[in-house]
């Protein structure tokens, strides 16, 4: 890894959108996008402490067609912590509709790297409906104030997971990250616990 690429890789931990971070690093959106595409899909083959798995099922829609503009509550549950973990999303429209509910088996983790799982899994959900924009709920202030850069990611089983969620962020034309009270989040919270029961469910 070159010079620019450190210093992209550093931009996107304080806080940068990937393309602010590369336009200070010296590097093309073209080739700052390959690369952290490179480095999601290398984080995923490398980490050993989350088992990426299929969601559980099909998400459950209320609805069908695209929806351009989202709202995921996500939710990561460690029932040992570490132990057995799941991830939990409810994707909604802006007026509060239910558009996708979907939980998923990570193996055995942390809370924190779970929580990082629930937010790629609704990352992806709200992907595959086809979402530009997306406003991000979680209980989780640690990894929202990483997300947005005001807590930087020092510990190592995280940074894999951080850059896999920021590879997502960079596929929408908006992300908004807002830290809710925990009693807000009870629906995602009970799809993460879900998910984390059904180790021989997803295998």
């Amino acid at each position: 890894m070159g010079r620019s690429e450190e210093a992209f890789v550093q931009g996107l931990i304080d806080g940068l959108t990937w393309k602010d971070s590369a336009a200070e690093s010296g590097l093309s959106p073209e080739k700052a996008l390959a690369f952290l595409e490179s480095i999601a899909r290398f984080a995923g083959s490398v980490n050993a402490n989350i088992e990426f798995a299929s969601p559980s099922g099909s998400p459950q829609s209320a609805l069908a067609g695209d929806h351009e503009e989202l709202v995921v509550y996500t939710d990561g549950a460690s029932l040992g912590n570490p132990g057995p973990s799941g991830a939990g999303a409810m994707v909604m429209t802006p007026d509060g509709v239910n558009v996708a509910s979907v939980h998923e088996h990570l193996g055995h983790a942390t809370n924190n790297v779970a929580e990082y799982g629930a937010v790629r899994l609704g990352l992806e959900t709200a992907l595959a409906h086809g979402a530009r924009r997306v406003t991000l709920r979680m209980d989780s202030e640690l990894v929202a104030r990483q997300l947005v850069g005001r807590y930087k990611v020092k510990n190592r089983n995280l940074i894999n997971a951080f850059f896999e969620v920021k590879a997502l962020m960079a596929k929408f034309d908006d992300v908004k990250i807002e830290a809710i009270p925990r009693e807000l989040n009870g629906e995602a919270d009970k799809l993460a616990k879900m998910g984390a029961k059904d180790a021989g469910k997803n295998r």
